[in-house]
């Protein structure tokens, strides 16, 4: 298949087994079909959950494991194979993303307090001797390389003042891009209360399931540059907590429930076009080959902004984040000499960005969090504007300018 429409088939996928998961964990904890077929739905009233459904992501595939990870687990009493296959899912979980183990943490916690400490003990040893197996296949797949960027960009560039502030950039995040989700998230917070005040949380796998991804989410938003894409995990541990609570909630109190989050769930579906039609956008095939074809030869690396372009165009990319680059040149010194030397010597066959660096705020966003110092200013003394597509500024270089006795500037490009 064409490399786009499988990624948008495989993201469509994951959150098809998100859905199917959510329902199997909620029937697993006593929840009548109906409201665990209409509560899995609900899922989808989350943005982060609508874009992992309509662009290529792959947050949706580890949250989909993970939930039947703890599906697997939920119900008692267990057995041996149960817990290997719930060890199993939450491993491949991990490994699709390396923060998810919230179902880890909550199902552990869950056993002990439930008095299956040694359930609890084998699913935490199989789960983490998955980890070592799937961390040992990266570290020899990659000759070791994987242990070396994990080193430099495992933080982000953290320190302990920005980690404080995790909690203040998850809400500031999810009130930005997801106000649907704040209240979602509030009415789990309400609920969790309840339960802590009844002295029966940790007998509460929805409530702890819901607390732990609360947690280690904040820590995420701890490191800068943490995306939205990280609060799907926070939409699905606040449908699974709301609706098990409803399920077990007396008649009148229940029906109102039921109504309140029926009512949540379509003003919160109501956007969902209007997101499909932007977010297809940043992924459109013929926007991208308009762009490829506006750059004509390509004999040399093509450096991108956005990785999908070199690849649609058959080469590997030479910058996956340039984000990265930034965190990078501050860890090794004169890591970025390469990239601003191969601009110099104008060695790629266009740099194509998407955003206009002629800006103010755009230029002091590349030389400060994007590539860095330096860039900017190398890019504009030897590419000029070409064309723009939609948000791609494509840049082409500049006419070769020869030297004394007529001798030829460019340096020969060594592939």
């Amino acid at each position: 298949m064409p490399v786009l429409a499988s990624a948008y088939l495989l993201s469509a996928a994951a959150i098809f087994l998100l859905t199917l998961g959510t329902f199997r964990l909620l029937r697993q904890l006593g929840v009548e079909p109906w409201l665990a077929a209409c509560s899995a739905l609900m899922v989808l009233a989350a943005g982060s959950v609508q874009m992992s459904l309509s662009t290529p992501q792959a947050d949706g595939l580890a949250a989909a494991l993970n939930v039947w990870g703890l599906a697997a687990i939920a119900r008692l009493p267990h057995s041996r194979r149960r817990v290997l296959f719930a060890a199993l899912l939450i491993t491949l979980a991990w490994s699709a993303k390396l923060t998810t183990v919230f179902g880890l943490a909550a199902a552990c916690i869950w056993l002990i307090a439930t008095e299956y400490k040694r359930v609890a003990w084998l699913l935490a040893a199989e789960a983490v001797c998955g980890y070592l197996l799937v961390a040992g296949a990266m570290i020899v797949g990659s000759h070791g390389r994987v242990v070396e960027i994990f080193r430099a960009c495992a933080s982000g560039g953290a320190d302990w003042k920005f980690i404080a502030s995790g909690a203040v950039r998850m809400v500031s995040m999810a009130l930005y891009t997801d106000p649907t989700l704040v209240v979602f998230a509030a009415l789990a917070l309400s609920v969790v209360a309840f339960v802590a005040v009844s002295s029966r949380l940790l007998q509460n796998l929805p409530a702890l399931f819901f607390l732990v991804t609360i947690a280690i989410t904040i820590m995420i938003f701890g490191s800068p540059g943490t995306a939205a894409n990280h609060l799907l995990d926070v939409q699905v541990a606040s449908v699974i907590l709301l609706a098990a609570f409803v399920a077990n909630a007396a008649s009148p109190s229940r029906r109102l429930g039921v109504y309140a989050l029926a009512l949540l769930t379509l003003i919160a579906a109501l956007p969902l076009l209007r997101h499909i039609k932007a977010w297809s956008a940043w992924y459109h095939p013929h926007q991208f080959q308009r762009v490829i074809e506006a750059i004509g030869p390509k004999d040399k690396p093509i450096l991108s902004e956005n990785p999908v372009i070199p690849a649609l165009a058959g080469q590997y990319s030479y910058v996956l984040d340039p984000w990265m680059v930034q965190l990078l040149r501050k860890r090794i010194p004169h890591f970025e000499e390469p990239l601003l030397e191969r601009l110099r010597n104008r060695e790629f066959s266009a740099v194509v960005l998407s955003g206009n660096p002629a800006q103010e705020v755009v230029r002091r966003w590349y030389d400060t969090v994007s590539f860095g110092p330096g860039f900017v200013s190398a890019l504009s003394e030897n590419y000029k504007l070409s064309q723009v597509i939609d948000n791609d500024w494509i840049y082409l270089p500049l006419p070769e300018t020869p030297r004394e006795g007529g001798a030829n500037c460019k340096r020969a490009y060594d592939p």
